[in-house]
């Protein structure tokens, strides 16, 4: 490789000390080289502090900061500040209780200077590594990429995701969202004329901790959040509008197995014109299905209804 550039490593992290020393280990095995890992504490109580001191007296490309007082709490306000402090050419986000293939960064970096590639993708999986051979490269220069993107067609997470700097600009994490955040962010990124690179290969390891924001009970709030931005940002797009409704239904679901009717509630409206229903019809309809636990086909919209 003629170029080295610097990759930034961006891992928000909160009281995840238990798991947190197996991903900055990850990162130390790197066959790339050319890398600065920035550790955000969103608030630990544990031993995070310690736990990230040790490897700052071994390693001095790591950096820790506390998250300051003055930005809310939360993935998305640490990994904006995590940003904000970095230098890298190219920026991996990371979360702290997932693993880094050995040669995540060498491959991806790789790809991005033999392609010119702006955004570059990988897969992650639940299973231990295999040994990288040759893979499959899907890559094309696209400016509205962002609408098949949000439809689903290419879903990724955090971790998949290694940007260019330069594409990044003043687009930032939506710090309301706790959950599908970067679903958000690189909806608002790819609606660029940027080239993107989509490799058939696992390189992280991903785990889900107890603690973990996927199984939060904040993703409720930010599930109908996300929906209701979706829907205002994308007004002509019919099937992305479709799409979030669709997110609404699902989420709307989940509040009634779990006995949340004051979330529900609260969300009356957002719910009642997910379903496509009258306010008296749908009433009904949260009574029975809140008793039966069942009854979520039957208020299903029609098709091709779009009020």
């Amino acid at each position: 490789m003629e170029t080295f550039p610097l990759i930034s490593i961006i891992i928000p992290t909160f009281n995840r000390a238990n798991v947190l020393g197996e991903t900055l280990d990850s990162v130390v095995n790197q066959t790339y080289r050319n890398w600065e890992c920035i550790v955000i504490d969103d608030g630990s109580t544990d031993n995070t502090q310690d736990l990230v001191f040790s490897y700052l007296k071994k390693e001095s490309r790591f950096q820790y900061f506390k998250r300051p007082k003055y930005i809310p709490k939360g993935p998305s306000a640490c990994r904006n500040f995590g940003y904000e402090q970095s230098n890298g050419e190219y920026i991996q986000w990371f979360d702290s209780d997932d693993l880094m293939h050995p040669e995540k960064l060498k491959t991806k970096i790789e790809v991005a200077i033999e392609k010119g590639a702006d955004v570059i993708v990988d897969n992650h999986g639940s299973n231990d590594y295999i040994k990288i051979s040759n893979f499959n490269i899907e890559c094309f220069t696209s400016s509205d990429f962002y609408i098949d993107y949000l439809l689903g067609k290419y879903p990724v997470i955090t971790n998949d995701v290694m940007l260019k700097r330069s594409c990044i600009k003043k687009e930032r994490f939506d710090e309301i969202l706790w959950k599908g955040e970067e679903y958000e962010f690189f909806a608002r990124v790819f609606q660029q004329n940027l080239t993107y690179c989509f490799c058939d290969v696992v390189l992280t390891k991903y785990e889900i901790s107890p603690d973990s924001i996927s199984i939060s009970s904040k993703q409720s709030e930010s599930l109908i959040y996300l929906s209701k931005k979706i829907q205002g940002l994308y007004t002509s797009f019919p099937l992305i509008v479709a799409k979030a409704k669709y997110q609404g239904r699902k989420t709307y679901k989940n509040l009634v197995l779990k006995k949340q009717l004051s979330l529900i509630f609260k969300h009356f409206n957002f719910f009642r014109k997910s379903h496509h229903k009258s306010t008296f019809v749908f009433m009904l309809f949260i009574i029975y299905n809140f008793i039966t636990k069942s009854g979520f086909d039957v208020i299903k919209p029609k098709k091709n209804v779009t009020k």
